[in-house]
């Protein structure tokens, strides 16, 4: 039987947990009107934050959209700077209540994990294995289910009232790939992901879920049933390792057959390819050989992109952890 947790609301309402909720929140971000315009009434806004929530009151506000090309379109959900603060601290009490549950194949967005620890993990699969196979789910976050991901939070964790928050911001967005303009620019098909679904790409709260909650049953299909030899999940990028094609084949279609009937979802290429690890391997923005690992150039050019608009003023700076991630990359070769 899974063990759930309790005593959550109470945590989550901590006034210290939404002050460094607030701290992380706006982390590189100082220079936005938004953020200044927070900062300069932190302490009252906080404590209207932390009233609202108490009294039932809090009501997610509506998403600005993004519309971008990172390379490929993006339609990024922004919320207000006070709802940032509850999808931060929301998403740290479910990510450590999931902590102990989570598979050692899963990368993202984990404290002492990340993007580099998963190619050092994949460069280790590919220089001991014959063969892999790289899955991706379709269309993953416009088209995770609403209902599923209740269920599934239900099933660890029995505070109610911590829950109708998470509801809450659920709903929030609920629909908003529903928009004709939305699915036009995304490029979305028109009979996937289907209507009334899906998790905005751009909260924090919707890449725990996307990253450990949705997948949590998967991982542990895939080691336990499916006995893969070598696996790594980085969100929705599935890299499977073994030194036979047929083996990795059965386990493709295992894996298809899982999300469709489990979680409702679908393979982007359901009829993947296993490769040779003798070969390259396209992984997470970068190139990774037996002889080591590189970044793509478009994975380069946006690092210098990045640098460029913190430059100028207009955008954020980028984490000293992220130069030095980039430059231990290129430092593996």
């Amino acid at each position: 039987m899974t063990r759930t947790t309790g005593g959550l609301f109470e945590q989550l309402v901590d006034e210290d947990r939404l002050d460094e909720a607030a701290r992380v929140t706006v982390r590189g971000k100082r220079r936005r009107a938004d953020v200044a315009t927070f900062l300069f009434r932190r302490e009252s806004e906080l404590r209207e934050l932390r009233a609202a929530l108490v009294d039932a009151r809090w009501r997610h506000g509506a998403f600005d959209l993004l519309f971008l090309h990172d390379p490929k379109p993006r339609v990024i959900a922004r919320a207000s700077v006070l709802d940032r603060v509850v999808h931060t601290a929301v998403a740290r009490l479910v990510e450590a209540v999931l902590e102990r549950s989570l598979s050692d194949a899963d990368y993202a967005c984990r404290t002492g994990r990340g993007t580099h620890r998963a190619l050092l993990r994949i460069l280790e699969l590919v220089r001991r294995h014959a063969w892999f196979v790289h899955l991706d789910v379709r269309s993953y976050f416009p088209s995770i289910r609403i209902e599923l991901v209740r269920s599934l939070l239900r099933r660890r964790i029995r505070d109610e009232r911590f829950l109708q928050v998470v509801d809450r911001i659920l709903e929030s967005g609920r629909g908003l790939y529903d928009d004709r303009h939305v699915r036009a620019f995304a490029r979305l098909d028109p009979d996937w992901p289907p209507p009334g679904e899906g998790l905005p790409i751009g909260a924090y709260t919707s890449q725990v879920l996307a990253a450990h909650v949705v997948p949590l049953g998967l991982d542990s299909h895939v080691a336990r049933e499916l006995r893969v030899p070598g696996y790594v999940r980085y969100v929705d990028d599935l890299f499977l390792f073994g030194d036979s094609r047929s083996a990795l084949r059965a386990a493709r279609d295992d894996v298809g057959r899982y999300l469709d009937e489990r979680l409702g979802l679908r393979l982007k290429r359901p009829g993947a390819r296993p490769r040779s690890c003798s070969g390259r391997l396209d992984a997470l923005g970068h190139l990774v050989t037996r002889s080591g690992i590189e970044p793509l150039p478009r994975h380069a050019r946006r690092m210098g992109a990045r640098a460029a608009r913190y430059v100028r003023g207009t955008g954020p700076a980028i984490p000293a952890e992220g130069w030095a991630g980039a430059l231990g990359s290129v430092l593996c070769v």
